[in-house]
């Protein structure tokens, strides 16, 4: 199975993006477990800056071809319920989630982006 890196930032203000970062990490973390993929995603949150005291708003997400439908749904629960801006970066570019807009989002597209970035390597 191929593994791949994304990573996915949260924006707003910086103790509303590691609150919302920590909050997308478990809901990921949830709909994984519930699709049985718990094993094929890996989440760390990754702070922006080493001198400060906060966990983050980066979220780098280590996945297995099978957890990009976990990803993607968590992602788009997220948006529908903080309406807020989401980048998920990968290796061939990156996927761009904001605002009211982005409860929209397509999660086929966004799990066709994710598979073929993980299938590359």
């Amino acid at each position: 199975m191929s593994n791949r890196e994304i990573t996915i930032e949260i924006a707003g203000t910086t103790a509303a993006r590691n609150q919302n970062a920590a909050d997308l990490r478990s809901l990921i973390e949830q709909i994984a477990a519930k699709q049985n993929l718990s094993k094929q995603i890996n989440i760390d949150q990754k702070k922006d800056r080493s001198d400060t005291q906060d966990f983050g708003a980066t979220l780098i997400v280590v996945l297995g071809t099978p957890a990009a439908i976990a990803i993607a749904k968590g992602v788009h629960d997220f948006i529908a319920k903080i309406g807020d801006r989401v980048t998920i970066k990968h290796p061939n570019g990156e996927v761009i989630a904001t605002g009211d807009a982005a409860k929209n989002i397509d999660i086929a597209a966004t799990i066709k982006s994710l598979q073929s970035s993980a299938n590359e390597h």
